[in-house]
C-alpha cells in the first residue's frame, strides 16, 4: 500500500506540475485522458498487492513503467523551470525600472523585456512534458528490444600461451520475472553457445520470480561450453528466496548438468594443458538488511574463497559487485567479471549518467597487470535504458 501511495503522489505531483508548465493542455478530452492513464497506471502496478497471482499483460506492465517514468522525469526537469520562471518574475517585479532605450519608448522597454523572458520560460515550460515522454519512449525502447552481443578483447601480460584465445561468455543481471522470461535467458546461453565459447559465467542476480525458477535452470543447462557455466549469487537472490535458488542449482548440478554455482569457492579446470582456477564470491548481504557493501564481509568471502590458489595457475574472480576487484586483485586474480550495477542502464557519449554511484560502473579497468570487466547487464528490473544495452557478453583473452 506504501508503494501504491507513494505512485498516487507522484501523479499528483507531475498533473500539478504540468498544469503550471502548460495551463491549456490538461483541459477538455486531454484532462479526461490524463486522468485515465494515471488511474490505469495506478491499477497495474498496485495490481499484485490485491491479486498476487494476477498475471497481467506485458504490454499492460510497460505502460504502465512508462506512464510512472514520464511523470517523474515531468517532475525532475518540470520543478526546476518552474523555479526559475518565478525567481525571473519576481526579479522583473522588484528591478527599478531601466534607462529608457532609444529605440524603444520609456513606457514599454521594462515590459518588453519582461514577456520577452516570460515568452521563453513558457515555450521552456511546454517542451518539458515532450521531454518526458519523448525519454521515457526512448528508454522503454532501448530497455525492451533486448540484448547485444558485445565482443571484449582482454590483453594480459605474461598471459601463458595455451591461454592465448581463451574465451569467456558472460551473462548477468538477468532478472527472470516480470519483464525478462525464461526464453530471453535461453536465447542469452544459446547466443553464447553460437559463439563458441570455452566458458561460460553467470555473475548474479538470475531470477526475481521463483514461480519461473524451473524454467530458468532449464535454460541455463542448456549451456555448450567445453568447461560448462560458473554461477554466482547476486543481492537478489539473497531478496527472493536464497534457500530456494541454491537448492536449485544444486538439484541441477546432481541431474548432471554443466552448470555449477560457487559460493564462496574456486573451481580449477584444465585448458589446453594450463591449470585455470576459477573463484566466486558471494554478495556481501544477507537478507533485506545490511545494504551497504561492508568491507568485513568481502574480506570473508575473500579468505574462503581464494584457499588454495597455486602460483602455477591462472586465476579469474567471479563477483557480482565490482568492489571486490580491489580484494582480488591483491591475491592475483589476473581478471575480474562483475554484474549489479547495469551501467547505471543510463548514459550519453558512453559515460553513465549516474558515474557516481560505484567506483567501478561500467566497462574495462586496470589495476596494474589486474583487469575488471563490469557488464551493463544482461536483462534489467525495470525496462528503461538510454546509451547503455542489454549485453551478452564475449571475452577473448590474449597475451601481451
Amino acid at each position: 500500500m506504501v508503494r501504491a501511495l507513494i505512485f498516487f503522489l507522484v501523479y499528483v505531483a507531475a498533473g500539478a506540475t504540468l498544469k503550471s508548465l502548460w495551463p491549456t493542455l490538461p483541459r477538455g478530452w486531454r484532462a479526461w485522458a490524463l486522468l485515465g492513464g494515471s488511474a490505469v497506471s495506478l491499477g497495474i502496478l498496485a495490481m499484485p498487492l490485491v491479486l498476487p497471482t494476477a498475471d497481467l499483460p506485458l504490454v499492460a506492465r510497460i505502460f504502465a513503467v512508462g506512464w510512472t517514468l514520464s511523470a517523474v522525469i515531468l517532475l525532475l526537469a518540470g520543478l526546476p523551470v518552474l523555479l526559475v520562471r518565478r525567481w525571473v518574475e519576481g526579479r522583473s517585479r522588484k528591478a527599478p525600472e531601466a534607462a529608457p532605450l532609444l529605440e524603444v519608448p520609456p513606457a514599454t522597454a521594462p515590459l518588453a523585456g519582461v514577456m520577452s523572458r516570460r515568452a521563453l520560460l513558457t515555450n521552456a515550460g511546454r517542451a518539458v512534458p515532450m521531454l518526458a515522454v519523448g525519454t521515457s519512449t526512448a528508454g522503454l525502447a532501448g530497455g525492451s528490444t533486448g540484448f547485444k552481443v558485445k565482443t571484449v578483447e582482454v590483453r594480459l601480460p605474461n598471459l601463458p600461451a595455451a591461454m592465448d584465445g581463451f574465451r569467456i561468455g558472460q551473462i548477468t543481471d538477468v532478472h527472470v520475472g516480470n519483464f525478462i522470461d525464461t526464453q530471453y535467458l535461453r536465447d542469452a546461453v544459446a547466443a553464447m553457445n553460437d559463439a563458441k565459447v570455452d566458458l561460460q559465467v553467470m555473475t548474479g542476480d538470475l531470477i526475481d520470480d521463483l514461480e519461473q525458477l524451473d524454467g530458468t535452470m532449464a535454460a541455463l543447462e542448456t549451456c555448450q561450453a567445453p568447461h560448462g557455466m560458473l554461477a554466482i549469487l547476486g543481492n537478489h537472490e539473497h531478496w527472493r528466496g536464497l534457500e530456494e535458488i541454491v537448492a536449485a542449482y544444486e538439484a541441477s548440478r546432481a541431474r548432471g548438468s554443466p552448470v555449477r554455482l560457487l559460493v564462496d569457492e574456486s573451481h580449477t579446470l584444465e585448458h589446453a594443458g594450463q591449470r585455470v582456477r576459477v573463484v566466486g564470491v558471494d554478495y556481501p548481504i544477507s537478507g533485506r538488511r545490511g545494504m551497504r557493501v561492508k568491507l568485513e564481509r568481502m574480506l570473508e568471502s575473500a579468505r574462503k574463497a581464494f584457499q588454495g590458489v597455486s602460483p602455477d595457475e591462472v586465476l579469474l574472480c567471479l563477483t557480482h559487485h565490482p568492489d571486490f576487484f580491489d580484494l582480488a586483485a591483491e591475491r592475483g586474480a589476473r581478471l575480474t567479471l562483475a554484474g549489479h550495477t547495469h551501467g547505471g542502464q543510463v548514459a550519453f557519449f558512453g559515460l553513465p549518467l549516474f558515474w557516481f554511484v560505484f567506483q567501478y560502473m561500467l566497462g574495462r579497468y586496470r589495476r596494474g597487470d589486474h583487469q575488471l570487466y563490469v557488464s551493463g547487464g544482461t536483462g534489467h528490473w525495470l525496462p528503461f535504458r538510454l546509451g547503455v544495452a542489454p549485453e551478452v557478453t564475449v571475452l577473448t583473452l590474449r597475451a601481451v
